[in-house]
């Protein structure tokens, strides 16, 4: 059983650690003048003037958003900072700070080449962009296992998922007034996605029944990677002789496209007097891997493990047989190379825009943003004070509430025509405790440079 918790041990902490940096775009800046990046959130909105990115630094958004923090998972213990395993820090506390599913959602988004232009009796934008998205779903089970180990009780560890996918984009966008709807504009992106990467595991069931003189467990667990040239290696079991995927190969691995993919955003604008309506639904689609190596239990294992077989002799050949009998938790099948589809993380948006009447330079915002296309759906409410006292300096400042609880953002932009500068935060609220762990993980980091012309 020490096996099988370092096996769950490293793949919660592996899950946490990558949690470095998340992405999404500047939502703060949806309501806000001079920001060249509003039509990726709503493919109806256009720039009062024409632009040109720079080079991989045009636009980068990058950011994390879970409801687990650094300081569930470590603890201060008599001056130093130890994991929540060690056995001077409490089953309760533990366990009290933790959600019954704990989650994290990683994205990245780096523009590559980006312009904007009037013509063809609208607004148009092209870009190339890079993705990369990273969802976590840790059940609270998995962590009262880690914690309380071996005792007699039933552990239901069902759910435990992992999903990363990257990919290439490459985005045209349209958006123009309708004149025969006075006030309304509407506006379609086109995207053509170019798969790279695709990672998934889930555990669609896992149950332990652990009692004094008896032991029961089922699986039902499956591993997918997308990658070129990746294939998993085998190893057999000595006891069992069952064959079992043991790691991955990468000698032969291509980092290079590995399917193709289409997704497209749909958007509209209404002003009314004061008020701006808009709402969009971006990412409708789906990238297909062409080359995905899939492991999988091939259905439900299990095993039930009765008193007289689980004695200790002093070789300790019990306990391996112990090992061996429970290897169906972790030992999946190589079931070779399929294709599969995997949807894009879309999203929906709803805002309204209102133009304050005695200085129509400041105007305020409301939006909700959903994502519907995660392993989890999430949803955001954000409200926005926005304001460009001159052309070329306008600024932005957000609070917003949702599934990861409460933050605010800011946004400013600099500069008109020739160069802008863009920087800002939607989750500047990273507090941090006095041995400097972060106490949230919501965080993100938003950066532009662009030449308006």
């Amino acid at each position: 059983m020490n096996i099988i918790n370092k096996k769950l041990i490293a793949l919660s902490f592996a899950a946490a650690s990558v949690m470095t940096m998340a992405a999404q775009e500047a939502a703060t800046g949806y309501f806000m003048e001079n920001y060249n990046m509003k039509w990726q959130m709503n493919p109806a909105m256009g720039n009062r003037n024409g632009y040109v990115g720079f080079p991989a630094l045009g636009n980068i958004n990058v950011g994390v958003n879970g409801n687990i923090s650094a300081t569930d998972l470590v603890y201060p213990l008599n001056g130093k900072t130890v994991l929540f395993t060690n056995p001077g820090i409490s089953a309760d506390e533990v366990l009290g700070n933790l959600h019954n599913t704990n989650r994290l959602n990683q994205n990245l988004n780096l523009n590559i080449i980006q312009f904007g232009f009037k013509a063809f009796g609208g607004y148009n934008n092209l870009a190339i962009n890079v993705k990369e998205n990273a969802s976590f779903d840790l059940p609270k089970s998995i962590f009262s296992l880690l914690k309380e180990g071996i005792g007699n009780k039933t552990y239901d560890i069902t759910n435990l998922r992992a999903k990363a996918t990257a990919y290439a984009e490459i985005a045209l966008n349209h958006s123009r007034e309708i004149k025969q709807v006075p006030g309304l504009r509407a506006g379609i992106s086109a995207k053509f996605l170019l798969p790279v990467a695709f990672a998934e595991a889930n555990f669609n069931e896992l149950q332990l029944e652990l009692g004094e003189n008896n032991w029961k467990a089922r699986s039902n667990a499956q591993l997918r990677i997308g990658m070129d040239g990746l294939r998993y290696e085998t190893d057999i079991n000595d006891r069992t002789h069952n064959r079992y995927v043991s790691g991955v190969n990468t000698d032969d691995l291509k980092f290079g496209i590995n399917g193709f993919g289409f997704a497209v955003d749909l958007g509209a604008t209404y002003e009314w007097k004061d008020f701006t309506f808009s709402l969009a639904f971006t990412d409708l689609g789906a990238l297909n891997f062409s080359k995905v190596q899939e492991a999988s239990t091939n259905g439900t294992k299990s095993f039930e493990l009765k008193g007289h077989e689980i004695g200790i002799g002093d070789d300790g050949d019990a306990w391996d047989k112990i090992v061996d009998d429970l290897s169906p938790l972790y030992e999946l099948d190589d079931n070779g190379t399929i294709s599969s589809s995997v949807a894009v993380q879309g999203k929906m948006r709803v805002g309204v825009d209102y133009k304050f009447p005695y200085y129509n330079k400041l105007h305020f915002g409301l939006m909700n943003t959903t994502n519907f296309s995660s392993i989890f759906p999430c949803t955001e409410f954000r409200v926005s004070a926005n304001v460009e006292p001159v052309k070329g300096v306008a600024a932005s400042v957000s609070a917003a509430a949702g599934t990861y609880g409460a933050n605010y953002g800011f946004l400013l932009s600099l500069g008109n025509k020739g160069f802008n500068f863009l920087i800002g935060m939607d989750y500047a609220a990273l507090k941090m405790d006095k041995n400097c762990i972060p106490l949230s993980t919501n965080c993100d980091f938003h950066m532009g440079i662009n030449f308006p012309f």
